[in-house]
């Protein structure tokens, strides 16, 4: 599988300026010190979402609360969802869009921290 950017459609992105961050170690890492404080936060794995039928997956985590996302994927856009409605007849307009390498298109309503695996 190549990972030419060029070659990966981005459906659906205003691209901006991504305002996720990428961990590259766990320690001393958001992720790390997420678990250290106890906060509200929902830890996934990529290859444990269930995409729809055009490659989506979309998260409600709940307002406040952080979602990290562990991944040997790379990202290869994010930005503000553009007007658009998934396959699964969800309305992700607005919702934060991250676009996988693999075809996966991420939308969630809070930020994600991606925390990608070496």
């Amino acid at each position: 599988m190549s990972t030419n950017d060029k070659n990966i459609p981005t459906v659906g992105v205003e691209k901006s300026n991504p305002s996720h961050q990428t961990v590259d170690s766990f320690y001393d890492s958001s992720f790390e010190t997420a678990y250290d404080q106890e906060e509200d936060m929902v830890s996934l794995h990529l290859d444990d979402l269930l995409p729809d039928d055009s490659g989506a997956v979309v998260l409600f985590a709940g307002e406040g609360n952080q979602v990290y996302l562990e991944t040997i994927e790379m990202v290869v856009s994010s930005g503000i969802s553009t007007p658009h409605v998934t396959a699964s007849g969800v309305d992700v307009t607005g919702l934060n869009v991250y676009n996988f390498s693999s075809g996966l298109t991420l939308y969630s309503e809070s930020e994600v921290i991606i925390q990608t695996e070496v």
